[in-house]
């Protein structure tokens, strides 16, 4: 079975990515897609075009005639690790992409065009990348808060990747991030680390700290959509209700989930599965 590192879905069709290559999900299968990257680390379906990051394009999407183009990625030449896309992104035309030593590009068109957005980041090696919900109408200061994972920490953007400032200094590099459903009522945000275990904020992303007593090596996370939430090391898959105590089950280990209507679906080194 294939190594999966990312996925994503588009109307009825689930997309997995991983070092050999891309692929459509169908009853638990993996069936092979032609892609344009010699080394896929990500992926992410707007909708409308499925994009491709790695090397050696950095960044490609499909067009309409099935092929594929490369974006205009700022003059970066590093390879794209990470997607994320604006909550209201089919408004905005907003998706960030986190690069392995560019720092963080930033398109305003739907993904055609990237510009660097690195004010603030001191650290280019962007490993993650995590939207929060849509904030409530009415609220003040208005804000559209993102987060960037990098090697040596947690950076908060208030102004939808703009600009950044780091929150939290971890001891591992950042590898994945998960921003609760009722951000702006709670103000939980996660970031596993990579053997520095499990940091929480409770502040909307000011402050961090680490959980006691969770996994040092966190390879995945996951808000679930309904409340909880969901986090994979090395070894297996935990379930959380609070962020706090976590439950073993009885699942291989994953490297990425996406949640869907039927349910979570995990992305590990053995293809995919569903998590419930």
């Amino acid at each position: 079975m294939s190594v999966i590192l990312a996925l994503t879905q588009a109307h009825e069709t689930i997309w997995a990515l991983g070092p050999e290559g891309l692929f459509i999900v169908a009853d638990g299968a993996l069936t092979a897609q032609p892609q344009p990257d010699a080394q896929p680390t990500c992926c992410y379906h707007d909708g409308e075009r499925l994009f491709v990051g790695g090397a050696t394009h950095g960044l490609a999407y499909t067009t309409p005639d099935g092929g594929w183009q490369a974006s205009w990625l700022d003059g970066v030449t590093a390879p794209v690790v990470c997607l994320a896309a604006d909550p209201e992104h089919q408004h905005s035309g907003v998706l960030l992409a986190g690069t392995a030593g560019g720092g963080v590009l930033r398109s305003i068109n739907h993904g055609r065009h990237w510009s660097v957005c690195n004010f603030g980041l001191f650290d280019f090696e962007v490993l993650s990348l995590a939207w929060a919900p849509v904030q409530p109408a009415g609220m003040w200061p208005p804000v559209q808060v993102a987060f960037a994972g990098a090697l040596g920490g947690v950076y908060r953007s208030p102004n939808g990747g703009r600009g950044w400032k780091q929150v939290a200094v971890t001891p591992a590099p950042v590898l994945t991030l998960a921003v609760a459903p009722d951000f702006h009522v709670g103000g939980a945000v996660l970031a596993g680390t990579e053997g520095g275990g499990l940091w929480r904020s409770d502040d909307g992303g000011y402050t961090f700290a680490p959980v006691a007593g969770a996994p040092e090596v966190v390879n995945a996370l996951l808000a679930l959509p309904g409340g909880g939430w969901l986090l994979s090391d090395a070894e297996r898959i935990w379930r959380s209700a609070d962020a706090t105590a976590w439950t073993p089950l009885d699942l291989p280990p994953a490297l990425t989930f996406l949640a869907t209507e039927r349910g979570v679906l995990a992305g590990g080194m053995d293809g995919v599965f569903w998590v419930g």
